[in-house]
């Protein structure tokens, strides 16, 4: 499965629920896939993604989904377990795991060798916890996941492919139409 091909999925399946995207490719491809003030780009934010969209399961009703990464989480496990502490009914993790840190130089990461990131989130008291690797299962999960309580965690295999070029993003402007979306 290719991440563009599934995040463009993810974007016709969440309606207008916010989207919070982890750097690099997965931002480009979420703009790419159709920008829209739901929208919360983060770039030079490793590790955060799934962090940020926490605080807004927080501190709203609506379903929050993130596009994270497989080397961002692993560079913050703690917010697996702060996600499986707090349980917030209305967060989706979507985990775009091509077993690599891709923005560092493609190496390896932990995923390639074994760790099994939906188990670490079942370890978490995150009960929503699977793995897909193709788009069928993941619209099943999403489709699930858009009408039941989370958390939700769902680990997706992708592969590789050649990267679009970079969204023309301005972070002071996310952070004003994401705000004013929530106001609206």
């Amino acid at each position: 499965m290719r991440r563009f091909e599934a995040t463009q999925l993810v974007v016709k399946q969440v309606g207008n629920s916010p989207i919070v995207s982890n750097l690099g490719p997965t931002t480009d491809e979420l703009w790419h896939s159709g920008h829209r003030d739901r929208n919360f780009y983060t770039y030079g934010s490793m590790g955060l993604c799934s962090s940020i969209a926490l605080g807004m399961a927080l501190s709203t009703s609506e379903r929050v989904i993130a596009l994270d990464g497989d080397g961002s989480l692993l560079m913050n496990l703690g917010s697996i377990a702060t996600i499986g502490r707090e349980q917030p009914k209305n967060l989706i993790v979507v985990v775009w795991d091509n077993e690599q840190w891709g923005q560092t130089g493609h190496q390896p990461s932990h995923t390639a060798m074994g760790t099994d990131l939906s188990q670490v989130a079942q370890s978490c008291s995150i009960n929503h916890s699977m793995t897909v690797d193709n788009l069928e299962d993941l619209t099943s999960a999403l489709t699930t996941a858009m009408t039941e309580d989370g958390p939700w965690f769902i680990v997706a295999k992708i592969e590789e492919a050649k990267y679009m070029p970079v969204a023309p993003i301005e972070p002071e402007l996310t952070v004003y139409r994401m705000r004013e979306s929530f106001s609206s």
